[in-house]
């Protein structure tokens, strides 16, 4: 896979002869067709309006025009505009080979921040730690790179020194501190950075953007050593000894040396309970210093990787308090490291799009897929593309074309956790492999988690082979609550007899409780956290009228910061301000959860019921009732010590139909007879 792509590139010459409105029409024709590579928010904010991007695009094109036309810089001998660094989630305005330099711009209007210098600068480390051919020039022949922000309109801006040099080891080809240019200074900015050249190889436009996505050797001890010593506490705190964890990480990897050795490739399904120790156990595998090259670890759960990153920061810090430094990097090089040391850990619909063209996968054989239940189906819209092939059998198809044999998919499958429409199931990766001809490693566990024909589908000769330790059958959360998987399930089937014997069963017996007010849900969570633990409010992605108690679900604070900030922060999750959604909260945990419920999921003929809020009114969406459910599975088990449902009242007037009191008031009865207490 090719580190990136570019809207528009173009050698010097023939940028400066092409009319301004053509280079324009390019670039918008490319954005049109390639703007599925871009995060929803940058696609919101550069396509808010085909005229506000032309109009940004073209005041980007004449100030280069203008400048590059100086003879003086006749070094710049070819223009890429818009390079997206798809791995790394980033896009850059303007990249100028010249001779012995790679010069970065970025263009901002109006007040220069210091956030904008370490941007651009971290656009510099990111080319020398991932774009191959970046690396390559800067090794070989020494090459620079120059990072310069470029201030279209007038505003402050940071005073710049009289003195320049480059940043320390293993960045000593970036220049520092970056240049703050106006449109008229950019020319002299650029001469300076000629006159800071170390050689004056020509860069060869077509080998640049053709580049290979590639971690450095350093980048990627960096990133083995920060994982050596984090603690992710969305993950593991408080969890039970993980002899477990670690007897399956050690199967998975003996299959994965099994498949190096014989060039067979191989899907290694692990199964696993909600909370079971299945990211733990991926993390692992990716991790492992055996295959540190080859394996990449594919997440659906974005908000997993925001927190891992908030995660390593911390740990970083309280690292450098001890050692001083981290593979090799100095400590004033310590925000660059840790904003680029989860490389290894992709967004899926990132992962899956880079792969569109077919050209396959360069970031290594051995990918480990988070929530594999959760792949997409064939002709679902995926980053404003359709998929043509389930997404699983595009995966495998990438790994065959890049690598031919030798390949791994362990596919980490949960239970019951789908919870969008058009995810398919873990049968995808069977029927996959079958038609692949890629061998299936599964556990008789494991199997009693498919479906009849997904088990048929696997008696075909020469396509399972068995992996002793392939479930966690167990949620590895405090020892009290290692029943609220099993008391959430009774409830979920609408078996209250069930629910109401688990609940008995659990020690102590007051772990759920139910209240419908949410100051009492507060000062109840309040009350029962002590220390470094966490609570938090919780509610369905489709409770919008939870919004008459002050609680917005669509609304989505940044989820690292409401799970690691601490006490006295009011981005935490401790001040019990905010709520996050079941999206949001897959695969992490809390100590004590206030679950929030609405009439999206409601009782109706003794039988659960789904609804989904449009205009003025609830509609019943019988169709997304299994996905609502699963939505409420993930919100009930997210508590490892105690968890209190919140219930609204309801408009109790009678005036606001679309909150029923009567409607509350049988969810909440329901939820009392499956042993919930009040409070």
């Amino acid at each position: 896979m090719t580190a990136g792509s570019a809207w528009y590139s173009s050698p010097r010459e023939k940028f400066l002869s092409s009319e301004t409105s053509v280079v324009v029409a390019s670039l918008s024709d490319r954005a049109a067709r390639d703007g599925w590579h871009i995060e929803p928010e940058q696609h919101q904010e550069w396509k808010a309006s085909v005229s506000a991007l032309q109009e940004q695009l073209s005041r980007k094109v004449q100030v280069l025009q203008s400048v590059l036309s100086e003879p003086c810089l006749e070094a710049f001998e070819s223009i890429v505009l818009e390079y997206d660094l798809r791995r790394r989630g980033l896009r850059l305005d303007c990249i100028l080979l010249g001779k012995g330099v790679v010069a970065v711009l970025e263009f901002k209007r109006g007040d220069i921040l210091k956030a904008h210098i370490d941007q651009i600068e971290n656009y510099c480390v990111n080319l020398v730690e991932f774009h191959a051919e970046t690396r390559r020039l800067c090794e070989q022949s020494h090459v620079i790179l120059v990072p310069i922000v470029v201030q279209t309109e007038s505003g402050k801006r940071p005073k710049q020194p009289g003195q320049r040099g480059f940043m320390p080891r293993p960045w000593h080809h970036i220049s520092r501190p970056a240049f703050v240019s106006s449109k008229s200074e950019l020319a002299e900015a650029l001469v300076e950075s000629l006159g800071a050249r170390r050689g004056t190889v020509s860069i060869e436009a077509a080998a640049w953007l053709n580049a290979p996505f590639a971690p450095s050797s350093t980048i990627l001890d960096a990133a083995l050593s920060l994982y050596g010593q984090h603690d992710v506490a969305a993950i593991h705190a408080h969890a039970a000894p993980t002899e477990l964890i670690e007897r399956c990480a050690q199967g998975v990897l003996s299959w994965i040396r099994q498949s190096t050795n014989d060039k067979i490739n191989r899907v290694i399904f692990i199964s696993g309970a909600p909370g079971s120790g299945k990211t733990l156990l991926g993390l692992k595998v990716v991790f492992d210093r055996e295959h540190q090259k080859d394996t990449v670890f594919v997440t659906g759960n974005s908000p997993l990787v925001e927190v891992l990153q908030k995660a390593l920061q911390k740990s970083y810090k309280r690292g450098q308090s001890r050692s001083g430094n981290l593979a090799g990097y100095p400590k004033e090089s310590a925000k660059h490291v840790i904003s680029n040391a989860t490389f290894k850990i992709v967004k899926a619909h990132s992962f899956l799009g880079a792969r569109g063209s077919g050209t396959g996968s360069m970031d290594g054989r051995i990918v480990v897929f988070d929530e594999a239940q959760r792949t997409y189906e064939k002709g679902r819209m995926v980053l404003r593309s359709k998929l043509d092939d389930h997404e699983a059998a595009l995966i495998l198809k990438s790994l065959e074309t890049s690598y031919g044999k030798g390949c791994v998919v362990v596919a980490l499958i949960g239970h019951n956790q789908f919870i969008n429409s058009g995810e398919v199931g873990a049968g995808a990766w069977i029927h996959a492999a079958s038609q692949r001809g890629w061998r299936c490693v599964v556990s008789d566990a494991t199997l009693e988690l498919v479906s009849d024909s997904e088990r048929l589908a696997l008696e075909q000769p020469n396509l399972r082979e068995q992996i002793e330790c392939g479930h966690l059958p167990h949620a590895l959360r405090y020892y009290r609550n290692l029943g609220m998987e099993k008391w959430a399930a009774a409830v979920l089937d609408g078996n209250s007899v069930a629910a109401a014997n688990e609940a008995k069963s659990m020690e102590p017996c007051d772990t759920i409780w139910l209240t419908r007010r949410l100051s009492d849900a507060k000062d109840w969570a309040r009350k029962h956290r002590v220390g470094e633990e966490r609570a938090g409010l919780i509610g369905s992605g489709r409770g919008v009228r939870l919004a008459a108690e002050g609680l917005f679900v669509s609304f989505k604070p940044s989820i690292a910061d409401w799970m690691l900030c601490p006490d006295g922060d009011v981005r935490s999750s401790n001040t019990l301000e905010t709520i996050q959604n079941q999206f949001q909260v897959q695969g992490l945990e809390l100590d004590y959860t206030i679950v929030c419920w609405d009439l999206d999921l409601r009782r109706e003929a003794n039988a659960w019921t789904s609804y989904a809020f449009s205009g003025d009114r609830w509609l019943k969406r019988p169709r997304d009732l299994a996905i609502a459910m699963n939505g409420y599975r993930v919100l009930l088990t997210r508590a490892r010590r105690g968890m209190i449902i919140f219930v609204p009242q309801g408009d109790l007037s009678g005036l606001d139909p679309t909150r029923e009191s009567d409607r509350y008031n049988s969810i909440a009865d329901y939820l009392l007879a499956c042993g919930a207490r009040a409070l």
